[in-house]
């Protein structure tokens, strides 16, 4: 085989390998779209935690809501892979890592600011039209 041909029939696998997982990517950034929402217990506090998860022009965000403090924080980043969930919110010194459960309908993990604590987040029914 030439050295052409094994370049072109590379580049032709990786082109077929890039359009497949594309769609594999897409769905999985999708099973997080929505919100969320759990309670961290953090120095003997019980915070109230929203978490929306929203998907505009490609690009993941994430905001969280944290109803007892009336704060909310953009996340400056927001990386799903291998079914597991990240977002940094650089505002705060925070990040939120969590493992989507096999039923989609919980994201169990941690959140980190200075300390990691463990934090459970139960998708929030879709409300009735």
């Amino acid at each position: 085989m030439t050295l052409v041909a094994h370049a072109w029939r590379t580049g032709a696998a990786l082109a077929a390998a890039l359009v497949l997982a594309g769609p594999a990517a897409a769905q999985t950034a999708q099973a997080y779209i929505g919100d969320w929402e759990g309670a961290l217990l953090a120095g003997g506090q019980t915070l109230h935690l929203v978490l929306r998860v929203t998907s505009a022009d490609g690009e993941t965000g994430a905001v969280l809501d944290s109803l007892d403090q009336g704060a909310t924080l953009t996340a400056a980043a927001v990386k799903t892979d291998g079914g597991e969930f990240s977002a940094l919110f650089l505002q705060a010194g925070g990040e939120l890592k969590a493992k989507l459960s096999a039923d989609g309908k919980a994201l169990e993990g941690s959140w980190s600011q200075g300390a990691t604590l463990p934090l459970k987040l139960t998708r929030k029914a879709a409300p009735a039209k």
